[in-house]
Formats: C-alpha cells, sequence, structure tokens
C-alpha cells in the first residue's frame, strides 16, 4: 500500500509541476511566494526528496489556481495497480 501511495504523490506532484511551469514559467521564488512557502519546499517537493502535506498541497493547488480535485482525476485512489 505504501509504494502506491507514493505513485500516487509522484503522480500529483508531476501534474503540480507541469501547471507551474506553465503559471509562473519556471520561478520557483514566485510559486513559493504564492503559495505562502519556502522556495526550498517547493524545490525538495519537485525534487521528490520531501513528501507533501495536505496543507501543503492545498496551498499549491491554491497558488496554480485550480481545484484540487482536478489533480486527483484519472488516479485509481482505492485500487493497487
Amino acid at each position: 500500500m505504501q509504494k502506491h501511495l507514493e505513485q500516487i504523490e509522484h503522480e500529483l506532484v508531476n501534474r503540480i509541476y507541469k501547471e507551474f511551469l506553465v503559471k509562473f514559467n519556471g520561478n520557483k521564488s514566485e510559486f513559493a511566494r504564492s503559495a505562502v512557502c519556502s522556495e526550498t519546499t517547493v524545490r525538495r517537493v519537485f525534487r521528490n526528496e520531501q513528501r507533501m502535506t495536505v496543507d501543503l498541497l492545498l496551498r499549491l493547488c491554491f497558488a496554480l489556481g485550480l481545484d484540487v480535485n482536478e489533480f486527483f482525476e484519472g488516479i485509481n485512489i482505492l485500487n493497487q495497480k
């Protein structure tokens, strides 16, 4: 189960990263300010060196102007592959 959850988180980070590139043009400092977190946190999450809390996930979604549900579309949470 842990591996499945890590795969879900990795997929969410990839989706957030793609949106971040579009909206913030790769500017991690601006994204971090908008998400009210440190640039170090943003870098660590994108490099999969730091796990996301629900709070951080919501902050990142808010900064991107997207609903958290949009990031979960197509992800099978209950059934492991």
